[in-house]
């Protein structure tokens, strides 16, 4: 039936446009120790500010996909539905897979609100990595560019946005980062002094702006380079 699952059921009891994001995180090795510790705390942040708004709380799902290896931690789903996440640093970073599941996430979670009627605002992915994509061996790897083309579509035709976010990254890391979000207008945004709870508080901030906007407004976003009264600058 239609409407037997959890997950079709709350899409019934609650109507209300979705903003959907995916959060794509880099959990492999070279994230252990303190930069895991505070992506953990920031995420912790992010839930609980994105909660303490009503709008937001009933409009934004997050999918959370750890690679390092791949691994759906959560599906689409509301914060308050979400069961407490813990990530920890393991393996390699492969970047193109990681991405292309995110891609394919937004793909299908876009046919569910269809099916059911619900209407949603354009989805987010918001990338985050210390390194540069490997192979299975860990060496460097450009598969990453076969989704260059699949991107410039996604772009062009509206159906997400991708944000990229480095970590103490190299410059060929970098460029990596920069060329996946060029088709959206966008470029390696390189977090500041491992700010991320500030990077999440932003980015909880920017969701919630989204999810308060009319169908087709453009939303104005704090400058993540300098912050407001709200929200310190997380960006070198």
């Amino acid at each position: 039936m239609l409407f037997s699952s959890p997950e079709a059921r709350s899409l019934l009891a609650n109507r209300h446009r979705r903003t959907p994001c995916v959060l794509l995180l880099d959990t492999s090795w070279s994230m252990e120790g303190e930069k895991i510790s505070r992506l953990n705390a920031g995420f912790r942040a992010f839930r609980d500010d994105i909660l303490r708004n009503p709008m937001a709380a009933q409009s934004v799902e997050l999918c959370v996909i750890s690679f390092g290896p791949v691994t759906v931690q959560s599906e689409f789903a509301l914060l308050r539905e979400m069961a407490p996440l813990q990530l920890e640093a393991d393996g390699i970073t492969p970047l193109k897979q990681a991405l292309e599941l995110a891609m394919l996430k937004v793909t299908e979670r876009k046919q569910t609100y269809r099916e059911h009627g619900i209407s949603y605002y354009r989805p987010w992915i918001f990338l985050l990595t210390d390194g540069e994509p490997t192979d299975n061996e860990g060496g460097f790897s450009s598969s990453y560019r076969q989704l260059l083309q699949p991107l410039q579509l996604a772009a062009t035709e509206k159906k997400f946005t991708l944000f990229t976010i480095g970590i103490d990254v190299s410059e060929q890391g970098r460029e990596v980062l920069s060329e996946l979000s060029r088709p959206f207008g966008g470029r390696c945004l390189d977090l500041a002094n491992l700010k991320f709870e500030e990077m999440f508080l932003w980015l909880s901030g920017s969701l919630s702006r989204v999810s308060q906007s009319a169908p087709g407004e453009a939303v104005q976003l704090v400058d993540p380079r300098s912050g407001d009264d709200l929200y310190d600058g997380w960006v070198l």
